[in-house]
């Protein structure tokens, strides 16, 4: 019979080592990922169009005064419905894009009904049934 070696590894399940003397400063969660409460909205992400980066079940955390930029992730209003997606700016118009390459670009022109809703500044995960 072979014996197998394998080493002893301790994983510490405690609170070891954190302690005030190591803290450098408390911080809300509206501190970090809010930065103007008048104009924050929540969402929660549906469908699969933006995957891997936002999955459904995610919280959008979409500001309205934000100015968006070629590249960001944006909520838009579009045909009556809210939808996520990343904004890209192109010589024929907007270009809507997902990040599941299994879901086709929208080319947003003149004759659509549209609107840059707020951009996605943050979002929320619920890991426990990751």
């Amino acid at each position: 019979m072979e014996c197998i070696k394998k080493p002893v590894i301790f994983a510490n399940c405690g609170l070891f080592g954190i302690s005030d003397d190591y803290i450098e400063k408390y911080q809300s969660l509206d501190q970090r990922f809010i930065r103007n409460k008048s104009s924050t909205f929540f969402f929660e992400a549906t469908g699969d169009s933006m995957e891997p980066i936002i999955h459904s079940g995610d919280v959008l955390i979409v500001d309205r005064s934000l100015s968006w930029t070629h590249g960001n992730i944006i909520v838009g209003h579009l045909d009556g419905q809210f939808i996520c997606k990343r904004l890209l700016k192109s010589p024929d118009g907007l270009i809507l894009r997902s990040e599941n390459k299994l879901h086709r670009d929208i080319l947003i022109t003149e004759e659509i009904d549209f609107l840059i809703w707020g951009v996605v500044s943050g979002l929320g995960r619920d890991l426990r049934n990751f």
